[in-house]
């Protein structure tokens, strides 16, 4: 290759490092988040919310299920449960209309 393809090459290689290093914080993602904003993102297998702004929030200590189950964090089934509503603490879970899950 002659000087002026390298050179070229050069300048676009630094361009794009220059505009990646100032480029504006990444929006938040997309997903199938259920209707409390939240998910398990799949590139990193993690669970979390999103707030109405987009910001990430950790999922709740308690889930109360579409079967009105309320699963804290030690439940064989917290995980899995995608669509819940939110709750503090079992009891906030429970006073609601929530029963605890079976042994």
């Amino acid at each position: 290759m002659t000087f002026a393809i390298w050179h070229r090459i050069s300048r676009l290689l630094a361009a794009a490092i220059v505009l990646a290093a100032f480029a504006a914080p990444a929006a938040p993602h997309p997903g199938d988040k259920d209707e409390v904003g939240c998910h398990v993102e799949q590139a990193s297998d993690t669970q979390h919310c999103h707030d109405r702004s987009g910001k990430v929030l950790p999922w709740p200590p308690v889930k109360k299920s579409r079967a009105d189950i309320c699963h804290d964090r030690e439940s064989q089934w917290y995980l899995q449960t995608i669509h819940f509503e939110p709750f503090n603490t079992m009891k906030e879970c429970l006073d609601s209309g929530g029963q605890l899950p079976r042994p």
